[in-house]
């Protein structure tokens, strides 16, 4: 891409992303939802904000315009609350991209959030949420068991060291009464 003199690579990026908000208009007017010049700017400004606040760095077009294509349909959405909905949800998006580390694909995140959208949270944004983080525990934690099934000894460094970590203070579980008996009290003193 070349970059006219005199803008900002940063300035046309938000540019493009605007323009890409406004294209949605075609699609969201089936439904009753139309972006005016001032929500696109909200949009493009608390995407902005979103980044910053969660510590991403985006190239790209950004996740917006998905979100506003995937949730204008949702009958829990309403023209006067979409732009405030659509930056709520981008900002449980990024949250969550960074919680999950990076696992589950944007696609994969946003069919996901506009489904618990539509039948778990029916709108509400914090059932939305834990549902999504609740959703996201259950994941790992059965990634992690069929992984541990698949190679009980792949991790046996990392259990071990997490087992050290988590006794670190409790000293009488690492002792084996059968190989190494626990200190009685007496002292080679005492003899």
């Amino acid at each position: 891409m070349i970059v006219p003199f005199g803008e900002k690579a940063s300035q046309m990026q938000l540019r493009a992303a605007a323009q890409e908000l406004e294209s949605c208009n075609k699609v969201t007017q089936r439904y009753g939802i139309t972006l005016s010049p001032q929500d696109i700017q909200a949009l493009v400004v608390g995407r902005v904000d979103a980044l910053q606040e969660t510590e991403r760095v985006e190239f790209g077009r950004g996740v917006a315009k998905d979100l506003v294509l995937a949730f204008s349909s949702s009958v829990y959405v309403a023209q006067s609350s979409f732009v405030q909905t659509v930056l709520e949800l981008q900002d449980l998006f990024y949250l969550f991209k960074n919680e999950s580390n990076e696992q589950i694909p944007d696609d994969d995140l946003i069919a996901t959030m506009r489904s618990l959208y539509d039948d778990v949270a029916q709108g509400d944004m914090q059932r939305l949420t834990e549902a999504l983080f609740d959703g996201l525990g259950r994941h790992l934690r059965e990634e992690d068991a069929a992984e541990d099934a698949a190679d009980p000894y792949a991790d046996d460094a990392v259990k071990n060291g997490y087992t050290l970590a988590a006794h670190r203070y409790d000293v009488s579980k690492w002792v084996d009464d059968e190989f190494a008996p626990a200190w009685d009290g007496a002292s080679w003193l005492d003899e």
